[in-house]
């Protein structure tokens, strides 16, 4: 059943009351369609009744009763859309929403007008996205970011469309990048955006292209595995012993960094906690939280150190920072710790293979804490389900490629096993 309403700003926060706002119908149908177009009225917020869905009954409002009268008989017009199509057994599809509602101004959609471009529909995705919360801000500028080195293609190289999203593009697009000297994972990054923007388009519902040239199986996302540091145990002490009483944005920003490091949360969620999500179950001091990438509750018991840290702070979470003043901040004081062995690392940069040699303190970021707790839970002999169950990894084999120990590592793990420790052989030699 579809849902018709009317809303002031597209239903968006008002930012200013003296500021007049368009009037916007939304026709939503499950998941399937979700249609919003202004109908010509823009009103200031006082004057909008958000009930009722009119304009206010007030002497001031000289257009109120045109704009009502409007608003009802557009009302009747998309509802009688829906019952029509109940009757005969149709499920309308966004075009044929979109064409009834032009209908009702005598502006009916026709094949000769412009037809929707590739652009169109990655600005129309990105709009849905920001309106209705569908995915994470994250997500959104990365959308954004793809939008744009896809317009500097377009300008730069050559015009594309839907019907240019080929193999032959692909190639080109990956060359292109190169010449820029764009690392394989940035572009794969975007080639995956930009399937997303594809799948959009074809959607049954849109109909916006029938090229499906982008599922072949050559036209897939570049991918390397790239080194990732992690920070041992020592090294994680060595950053909590570190006085920082006299940079009190760096103790923040290291606190931060250490509930990270001993839950395994990410930065999006450590830099958020809240006193409320600490509680204690059958004796257990624990942080359970509802994680914002997988939207699933995860449950951790608090470490010593976390403890402490919450102490520090009156029982209370550290003051949040922007994610790259925590990196800036981590950088220095492992540095400050003397956390700088030499690491290199080799990546694919224009087609071509890099390597870089770095101190270990420049590679520290905010997702270096998660990536620890990983590593060291795991050399410290934990279950790797349970280990799992906080990082929300699906497949073991996933976790094991994320936490990227060294085979020193696992050696050094696998002598603590009794196969390694069986004294007996020595009696019999």
């Amino acid at each position: 059943m579809a849902n018709i309403k009317f809303l002031l700003n597209k239903g968006l926060k008002i930012k200013n009351r003296d500021k007049q706002y368009p009037i916007y119908v939304r026709y939503r149908m499950g998941r399937l369609i979700d249609f919003s177009a202004s109908i010509g009225f823009k009103v200031f917020p006082d004057w909008w009744d958000t009930e009722k869905q009119r304009v206010k009954n007030k002497a001031i409002i000289k257009d109120k009763t045109n704009i009502n009268r409007l608003i009802s008989d557009l009302d009747t017009h998309l509802s009688d859309f829906e019952i029509d199509n109940k009757q005969q057994g149709i499920t309308p599809s966004y075009a044929d929403v979109k064409n009834h509602y032009h209908a009702y101004f005598k502006k009916p959609v026709t094949s000769e007008e412009k037809p929707m471009t590739l652009f169109d529909s990655i600005d129309e995705q990105i709009e849905n996205a920001e309106n209705h919360k569908i995915v994470e801000p994250s997500t959104i500028n990365s959308y954004k970011v793809t939008k744009e080195i896809l317009s500097q293609f377009n300008i730069k190289e050559r015009k594309i469309d839907f019907n240019s999203i080929n193999l032959e593009f692909y190639y080109d697009f990956i060359k292109w990048c190169n010449k820029k000297k764009l690392s394989k994972n940035y572009v794969g990054k975007h080639i995956k955006t930009l399937k997303t923007f594809m799948a959009y388009a074809v959607d049954v519902e849109r109909k916006y292209t029938d090229n499906f040239a982008f599922k072949h199986k050559e036209f897939k996302v570049l991918k390397e595995d790239v080194y990732n540091v992690y920070l041992t145990e020592e090294e994680l002490r060595k950053i909590w012993d570190l006085d920082l009483t006299h940079l009190p944005k760096h103790d923040n920003a290291r606190d931060l960094f250490l509930i990270g490091a001993y839950t395994g949360l990410r930065v999006s969620d450590y830099n958020h906690l809240k006193v409320q999500d600490m509680k204690t179950v059958n004796g257990v001091e624990m942080i359970s939280v509802k994680t914002k990438k997988m939207k699933r509750r995860v449950a951790i018991p608090i470490h010593p150190i976390v403890k402490m840290i919450f102490n520090k702070n009156d029982g209370n979470t550290p003051k949040k920072m922007p994610d790259q003043h925590i990196n800036y901040k981590i950088k220095e004081v492992a540095e400050n710790c003397g956390i700088d062995g030499v690491e290199f690392v080799t990546k694919t940069i224009g087609g071509k293979e890099v390597t870089n040699k770095f101190y270990k303190y420049e590679l520290i970021k905010t997702h270096t804490a998660r990536r620890s707790f990983c590593s060291n839970a795991y050399l410290a002999g934990m279950d790797t389900i349970d280990i799992m169950s906080i990082s929300q990894h699906r497949t073991e084999s996933a976790f094991m490629k994320y936490i990227k120990l060294s085979p020193e590592d696992i050696a050094i793990k696998m002598s603590k096993h009794k196969f390694f420790k069986d004294a007996s052989v020595l009696k019999k030699a």
